[in-house]
């Protein structure tokens, strides 16, 4: 067996002991897991990390400093205002962020052509932000989505914005949130018919 061969072979069985860890600790979003195990499958993919999308209240204390950021709340659902309203008080000083972010998903892969193949299937289903993260000792492909939102809403523990506003603001969260749901069922049912 070549070094490149086994190196993948390697790497493939550490995420699956990884995955099937953050399985047993529910830390693996539900909506994902059916691509997850759909791609595990394939002897030319591992996944090494994934999300199936979601709705966060960031406080950071300044621009750029995502070490100290706290997650104030975090949703892989839909939310509503209320949810927003209960962990402001959590808040405390700096800027307060509201995130929608899509599907994304880093996955190993054999070689450039079965990376390739990979991409355009996900290209396909709608995840058109897709790419190569690395082709170096690893392949790494990220497949993720268009689709998000990121909204200055508050600053030192309190909202800025109207709860008109705010709604509005909850309302794209959601949509984010449902196309990404709709993006992932169809990325599913093509790499079961193209894997």
């Amino acid at each position: 067996m070549d070094e490149i061969r086994k190196n993948f072979l390697d790497l493939k069985a550490e995420a699956l002991k990884i995955l099937e860890e953050s399985r047993f600790e529910n830390k693996v979003d539900d909506k994902v897991l059916p691509v997850l195990d759909i791609i595990n499958a394939s002897d030319d993919y591992y996944t090494s990390s994934s999300c199936a999308g979601r709705i966060v209240l960031l406080e950071i204390p300044a621009i750029g400093d995502k070490k100290n950021a706290r997650f104030l709340g975090k949703w892989h659902h839909m939310i509503t205002f209320d949810d927003l309203q209960l962990v402001e008080g959590n808040a405390k000083k700096g800027l307060l962020w509201l995130l929608a972010q899509s599907p994304i998903i880093h996955i190993g892969a054999k070689s450039v052509s079965s990376a390739d193949r990979l991409l355009k299937i996900a290209v396909s289903s709608g995840f058109k932000n897709s790419g190569l993260k690395s082709i170096g000792k690893k392949i790494i492909v990220e497949i993720c989505s268009t689709e998000r939102l990121d909204a200055p809403i508050g600053k030192n523990g309190r909202f800025f914005c109207t709860g008109e506003y705010l709604s509005l603001l909850v309302e794209i969260a959601n949509s984010v949130i449902e196309r990404s749901y709709f993006k992932l069922q169809r990325f599913e049912n093509k790499l079961k018919e193209e894997l």
